[in-house]
């Protein structure tokens, strides 16, 4: 099956040892600060059943992100994320003819605030948390050039994190998923992840990831501008896969090295995509 590389930073989140079934203890925890870039622009989208959409207009997608994960007590945690993003649309693309043809542009502003919190339910081997996820209508827009940088509804989701690491704290593999209930005529949605990952050298790991958004497709909402952009549409979905790298100094400063690639979706870009970060635990 062929492979696509596709940027969407609110759907794959470039986060490193963070996460999944471990919490960080009381008054410790997890800060990143991340960037996600194209290869380029791109002008076509990855539809349902293996379809392709040509889009109107070449499109630029540039994405920013700062991650908290704070010990509120040993066995609960906040865990938020503060998105902002850079996007706009440039010369007409692939020939089409559209008597409707948005107007280019460009929009930055913040994207979908995310805010919730992990509590630990087992810390044997087998680890096991549950947290209720929320992700707010922060977004800016200008709908007239089909340009948005969130999604235009609140949702607010339960998921269940389970996982555990093996060979002496060498390698470490989760899964997390929830469903979520979304507000404004959007469909409500369900996510899974999983991560698997292996420690080259003490300061060094590897990660492999696989993602999957799933829309149950119960609701209305359509904006037609949207669709000429592909930007934030109700019934975005996903199956993608992830390869990452961290590397991390004794004072406990890291630097992270992310892209991914899809092998299916609804709504979203097919385009090559890099993000770094830097984070800091303690």
């Amino acid at each position: 099956m062929k492979a696509y590389f596709l940027i969407s930073l609110i759907a794959f989140p470039a986060l490193l040892l963070a996460g999944g079934p471990w919490l960080t203890k009381k008054k410790s925890g997890f800060f990143q600060l991340q960037s996600t870039f194209p290869g380029g622009a791109y002008n076509s989208l990855f539809l349902e059943n293996n379809n392709t959409l040509n889009l109107n207009r070449e499109v630029i997608d540039v994405n920013f992100q700062a991650y908290l994960e704070y010990g509120i007590t040993d066995k609960l945690n906040l865990i938020t994320s503060l998105p902002y993003k850079y996007i706009s649309t440039g010369k007409e693309e692939n020939n089409l003819t559209n008597p409707n043809l948005l107007t280019s542009g460009s929009l930055s502003g913040l994207s979908n605030y995310k805010l919730g919190f992990k509590y630990r339910i087992s810390n044997k081997k087998l680890k096991a948390a549950i947290s209720v996820q929320s992700s707010l209508n922060t977004i800016s827009k200008d709908l007239e050039k089909g340009l948005i940088t969130g999604f235009a509804s609140n949702s607010v989701g339960l998921y269940t994190h389970v996982g555990g690491s093996f060979l002496k704290g060498k390698m470490y593999s989760f899964v997390e998923g929830g469903a979520n209930i979304a507000s404004n005529n959007f469909s409500n949605f369900y996510e899974i992840h999983y991560e698997l990952g292996y420690q080259l050298k003490p300061s060094l790991w590897t990660v492999l990831t696989l993602d999957v958004r799933e829309s149950l497709k119960n609701s209305s909402y359509r904006n037609d501008n949207l669709r000429q952009t592909g930007f934030y549409t109700n019934n975005q979905e996903y199956f993608a896969y992830g390869i990452k790298v961290a590397y991390e100094l004794k004072n406990k400063i890291g630097f992270t090295a992310a892209t991914f690639g899809a092998f299916s979706g609804n709504y979203v870009a097919k385009i090559s995509t890099f993000s770094l970060g830097i984070y800091k635990k303690w």
